[in-house]
């Protein structure tokens, strides 16, 4: 078992006004500080998601922040968690990618995500038609370039075209860095074992008899392509002394975030959790590390125990908060507390989903 830190490069409040430069550059530079934080509390990776076309999001592209983290960071694993391939094109990633991996000196990994939010594709003009199709074309031509090892190829297919096309430079790893894939439909977990090194699970609240079926369907997709399979799943959390000051402390930006989410439709299927008001800091608690340092311990090596987790990707804060000053004190709170008696506690993974270089 590991664990790793999510940099949410979300802050204020969904639909705030036009953040001014002063914030901005505060914001940013704090980003920044949690994952050097991170590397400091013991962790074992840092992840970046990719946000766009909203007030609250303040990196856009996660290779912004992984950019910068692999100058400042020596040991982390660090990743995208996920990034949006459809709105990028694929050589412009392998390239952006490559610089990473080889300024890490080999600890990049990335997750590849197809995307849900239309208002990111209208942000670049991506049309909205055959998105699983563009998707698997992107991923395929970013094997393609990381694998042609100084080859110049052309690609010509419905999405995309490359003429005399070279990755230069390669990626640090070889024949390329770890993929990790995502998904939330049965279809594209069960994806995820046949293109990718490891399947990711955003934060939702999980139901078990769900769970079995998907992450079982992944399990045997992932052996009948000849794969270890690896499941990596997200978590928010809080610690504190106690499992009351905790949720005060939490409790509010959780069920705020999860709210938002339901509003999308993302928990359509949960029948206890799929409007609104069901929504409390009641309904929710089983479905988030939560209280002090050994409740905390106890609910991770559960999901690991009991459902076969293999890393744990958590984050902190949510949009509304909490404050990023309090933020850095849990990251190093929670890095003491829980992740190094846990790392002490498992042995290193000796997996392809994680870097060589990070297997400690």
């Amino acid at each position: 078992m590991r664990i790793g830190y999510l940099i949410d490069t979300n802050k204020g409040k969904y639909d705030q006004p036009m953040p001014g430069r002063e914030d901005v550059s505060t914001t940013l530079d704090a980003m920044v500080e949690e994952g050097i934080l991170a590397e400091q509390a013991g962790f074992h990776s840092i992840q970046v998601p990719d946000r766009h076309n909203r007030t609250e999001s303040y990196f856009g592209s996660p290779m912004n922040l992984l950019m910068i983290l692999a100058r400042e960071t020596n040991k982390v694993a660090l990743g995208s968690y996920c990034l949006v391939n459809t709105l990028y094109h694929p050589m412009q990633l392998a390239e952006q990618c490559a610089i990473v991996d080889n300024l890490s000196r080999g600890r990049l990994y990335m997750t590849w995500g197809r995307g849900y939010h239309e208002a990111y594709w209208g942000q670049v003009g991506i049309p909205l038609e055959r998105m699983l199709g563009r998707y698997l074309d992107n991923v395929r031509l970013i094997e393609k370039a990381l694998t042609s090892r100084g080859e110049r190829f052309d690609w010509d297919s419905d999405f995309y075209e490359v003429r005399d096309g070279l990755l230069s430079p390669g990626s640090y790893q070889q024949p390329r860095f770890p993929f990790w894939g995502s998904g939330q439909l049965p279809p594209a977990i069960e994806r995820c074992g046949s293109y990718a090194d490891a399947w990711t699970c955003d934060p939702f609240p999980i139901q078990r008899e769900t769970w079995d079926e998907q992450a079982g369907a992944y399990r045997a997709c992932a052996q009948a392509h000849g794969k270890q399979p690896f499941i990596v799943l997200m978590r928010d959390g809080w610690m504190a002394d106690s499992y009351e000051q905790a949720v005060k402390e939490f409790g509010p930006h959780y069920v705020a975030d999860l709210q938002f989410y339901c509003k999308q439709g993302i928990l359509a299927h949960h029948p206890d959790l799929n409007t609104p008001e069901k929504i409390t800091e009641d309904s929710v608690r089983k479905y988030i590390v939560i209280g002090s340092a050994a409740q905390c311990r106890e609910r991770l090596e559960w999901y690991h125990e009991e459902l076969g987790v293999d890393y744990f990707t958590m984050r902190f804060r949510m949009v509304t908060g909490p404050s990023l000053e309090a933020t850095r004190e849990q990251i190093l709170r929670f890095g003491e507390e829980v992740v190094q008696p846990l790392h002490k506690k498992y042995p290193p993974i000796d997996h392809p989903a994680i870097p060589a270089a990070c297997r400690w």
